[in-house]
């Protein structure tokens, strides 16, 4: 399986220039590079590289759904369990700190103080009361947006 990454990049609308980007600032431990190279040629531990390259009598589908293989891509975007969890968490805590921030700036009072303790409340009010802050609302639309979390 080696070099399949790069062959992937040719066959997608993939910039190579911009996959690399990581690899040329030279930024990251070694070992950090290591993973994410083996990772690319999909080279991890998987259900699927065990049962297809290392031939062992492990079955190859994923550990969580059991209806795809248990391949790196399958694992980073597509299984959809570890995506409904793991993205949302990811997503949230991103915002996390767009909310701790809009709230300092507004003059919201927060228990925190940095951004990475921060757990957004629902509704924050700022002194005097004059912006209120929403966390995580559904919103009310004339048109159903599949990206509403309640679709999640």
């Amino acid at each position: 399986m080696h070099g399949q990454y790069i062959r992937n990049i040719h066959r997608q609308f993939i910039s190579e220039e911009d996959t690399f980007l990581w690899l040329s600032k030279g930024d990251l431990k070694a070992e950090t590079e290591s993973e994410i190279v083996a990772a690319q040629d999909q080279a991890l531990q998987t259900k699927y590289y065990a049962a297809k390259i290392l031939n062992t009598e492990t079955d190859s589908k994923c550990r969580l759904w059991q209806q795809f293989d248990d391949t790196i891509d399958h694992i980073i975007s597509a299984c959809p369990i570890p995506v409904k969890e793991h993205y949302i968490k990811r997503h949230d805590k991103m915002c996390a700190q767009l909310h701790f921030n809009i709230c300092k700036e507004k003059g919201v009072q927060l228990d925190k103080k940095h951004w990475y303790e921060h757990v957004p409340k629902s509704v924050e009010t700022s002194q005097g009361g004059k912006v209120t802050i929403l966390w995580n609302q559904q919103v009310q639309t004339d048109r159903t947006i599949p990206s509403n979390n309640q679709t999640l």
